[in-house]
């Protein structure tokens, strides 16, 4: 799928999200048709100041989106650059999401791991690890 972009004016993160997603419904819909494991990968910069962080309603819209178009697993995965991903959970109101949707949360700091190459600024091979969750994800 080539990129794509929904621009909206909103009030709300939820409202906001949802309207962007409206603008490219049809795209979105025929993309992730028979696909078996989508990833939603939200932004912990940090796991305390939710200003870093993407708002837990942002998540919802697309998991409220994902609903009417898809059927299969969802993960919610990050790896937040400091602390671990269930205090980020916590502190961001992100647990009652399992309760109201069939998601599941995958620390991807913690996750197994596939090693790739890559180059520094320099030029200079490096090797990274990449999420297997990530990687095998739709």
């Amino acid at each position: 799928m080539k990129p794509v972009v929904g621009l909206v004016e909103s009030k709300s993160h939820y409202d906001g999200v949802l309207k962007a997603l409206s603008l490219i419904e049809n795209q979105i819909a025929e993309e992730i048709k028979g696909k078996k494991k989508v990833l939603i990968k939200p932004n912990f910069v940090s796991t305390s100041r939710q200003l870093a962080a993407t708002h837990v309603d942002a998540v919802r819209a697309v998991l409220d989106f994902l609903e009417k178009h898809y059927s299969g697993k969802v993960i919610i995965g990050e790896g937040p650059s400091v602390s671990s991903l269930r205090s980020g959970l916590i502190n961001f109101g992100y647990l009652w999401l399992q309760d109201k949707y069939d998601v599941e949360f995958v620390d991807l700091n913690r996750d197994d791991y596939i090693e790739v190459e890559g180059y520094d600024s320099r030029l200079r091979p490096l090797k990274f690890r990449l999420s297997k969750t990530a990687v095998e994800s739709d």
